[in-house]
């Protein structure tokens, strides 16, 4: 899903299934269509400096499990890290 990700861990590697249900590789959360949200107001949602640290290690794992998505999950990282700085 271009552009949307997981509610839960921000994943945009999703599995479509009947019914306008997603599965996240990830995570393993089957996700409604509806609940779906774009990538950037994933990242751009209040959260606290523990939930920023907690996705930051979600990316990280990524990384290893889609290493073709390398570049943008680096991209994403260095957004969050610089939320925490901003917060500290």
């Amino acid at each position: 899903m271009d552009g949307l990700c997981c509610p839960t861990c921000g994943c945009q590697k999703l599995t479509h299934y009947i019914g306008g249900v997603y599965e996240c590789k990830l995570c393993g959360r089957n996700v409604n269509q509806f609940e779906l949200i774009p990538t950037e107001q994933f990242l751009e949602q209040d959260m606290s400096v523990e939930e920023i640290k907690a996705l930051i290690d979600i990316k990280l794992d990524m990384m290893l499990l889609f290493p073709e998505d390398k570049a943008a999950l680096i991209d994403d990282i260095k957004k969050l890290r610089s939320r925490i700085s901003e917060d500290a």
